[in-house]
């Protein structure tokens, strides 16, 4: 019976249709950009898996989907992606008006099968080394010189630890975005990983006497010269604040993508004689955090600046921080 459904609008009008139509691509906006991405990606896969079996993908049988996950798990997926696919299944089916295959599990095979894959194939998570201040140094004093591409890159490092920015983040700022005060500049973040309906969030960056993060953003500002008046305008520069460069280390107009962060933090990281392989983008923002903990900066504090729906994560790094700390067993170890 399933099989024979079809969306509603296929059975309606055409300009209500293309109402319809219109109204599922606001529905669509529920879903960040790169998770539709990642869906889509994900359906594939599954499309190939049933192909290859000679088997429907849509309406897809709930054991054929419980097989699908099993699959995966053996060719080395983690489970969190598998479920994520299944979840892609999920979604292209209720896209088209079908029932589900998780809907339709009435034995909970689906369900059994991704606790299964959990439980089997579980990973312990991989943790980067954080990039603390003195850690932080080192780096920035690999980058001589005072071209645009030596500015721009102390500047990536200093503003990405000291603003506990994801690289999306760092890589997405904006000039209008900045507002400099004389006890250093506020950034507003329009749109985060935990802020899909962008409400956006303002930090403050303060000048600082040692990483000195403003001083350096305002070296490469000037460099750029993205301090000065717009000359069509007259007005205040709009656009990326980290803008690519040319093999001639010319800025171009086009920001940088988060991938130059991220090769950035291993290539500094290499030149200040540390193993590239343990440190990542996030050990930046990681960087901060745990910098701040170590310091017994405040809980809530270090939450707000670090844009984490939950104290969970950050009192995580408190309590690693402070592990040493009034121990249970100073008594008589």
């Amino acid at each position: 019976m399933a099989r024979d459904l079809v969306p509603v609008s296929a059975q309606l009008p055409a300009d209500l249709a293309a109402e319809i139509a219109g109204a599922r691509d606001t529905l669509a906006a529920a879903k960040a950009a790169s998770t539709q991405k990642a869906y889509a990606s994900d359906w594939r896969r599954f499309c190939d898996f049933c192909e290859a079996r000679n088997v429907e993908a849509l309406p897809a049988h709930p054991d054929i989907v419980a097989l699908f996950i099993h699959v995966e798990a053996e060719a080395g997926i983690a489970p969190v992606t598998i479920g994520r696919r299944v979840a892609a299944i999920t979604h292209h089916h209720r896209d088209v008006g079908l029932p589900s295959p998780t809907a339709r599990d009435d034995a909970g095979v689906i369900a059994g099968m991704l606790a299964g894959v959990r439980r089997k194939y579980a990973r312990k998570k991989e943790q980067k080394s954080p990039v603390q201040a003195d850690v932080l140094k080192a780096m920035l004093a690999t980058i001589g010189g005072m071209g645009a591409r030596a500015r721009r890159d102390r500047a990536i490092l200093a503003l990405g630890m000291a603003g506990a920015f994801r690289r999306s983040e760092l890589a997405a700022l904006r000039l209008e975005d900045l507002k400099f005060t004389n006890t250093g500049v506020r950034i507003t973040i329009p749109k985060s990983k935990r802020d899909q309906e962008g409400a956006g969030q303002t930090i403050a960056i303060p000048e600082g006497r040692f990483i000195r993060p403003v001083t350096l953003l305002r070296h490469w500002l000037h460099a750029a010269d993205l301090l000065s008046p717009d000359p069509a305008t007259g007005k205040a520069r709009t656009g990326p604040v980290f803008l690519r460069l040319t093999r001639s280390d010319v800025p171009t107009s086009a920001a940088i993508t988060d991938k130059t962060i991220a090769r950035l933090v291993k290539t500094t990281a290499a030149a200040a004689d540390l193993d590239p392989s343990l440190y990542s983008a996030h050990s930046l923002r990681a960087g901060f955090l745990t910098e701040a903990a170590a310091r017994r900066a405040n809980l809530f504090k270090m939450k707000d600046h670090s844009r984490h729906k939950s104290l969970d994560t950050v009192a995580d790094y408190v309590r690693d921080a402070a592990m040493f700390d009034d121990h249970a067993g100073d008594g008589f170890l």
